[in-house]
């Protein structure tokens, strides 16, 4: 009897465990210079102020979705094709990270934070 509490518990936290852990990908410089270089039909999508966005940013994310205004009003992302894998940046990784659980809330299925976003980027900015 008591194995088989122990191993309701276990489950229990293992589960508890999983459902926290975000459904989101980070990734790293190295792995976004792969992704823009490769041939896969991505999102990069710039969730700064369309303010930010026009002062810097990096080669290849053409779109940019205020994640204040996303925050408001998820529907603003509405036109996006859910199946086409999405890679999110922001200033320093922490609108990204909302921005990607919301991504993920509304039904995409593939979804990349750039962890440091365009401060932590070594590479080329426009």
């Amino acid at each position: 009897m008591k194995k088989l509490i122990l191993l309701v518990v276990v489950l229990l936290f293992v589960f508890t465990l999983s459902a926290c852990s975000p459904k989101y990908i980070n990734i790293d410089n190295s792995k976004l210079r792969e992704m823009l270089a490769s041939d896969v039909d991505y999102y990069f999508i710039d969730v700064r102020t369309s303010t930010e966005f026009y002062e810097e940013r990096i080669p290849g994310f053409t779109l940019n979705v205020d994640y204040y205004l996303l925050d408001l009003d998820h529907s603003i992302i509405d036109n996006l094709d859910r199946t086409r894998p999405v890679v999110i940046m922001c200033n320093s990784g922490n609108r990204s990270v909302s921005a990607s659980n919301i991504f993920i809330d509304e039904g995409f299925d593939e979804v990349y934070n750039l962890t440091d976003g365009i401060q932590g980027w070594d590479g080329e900015t426009e």
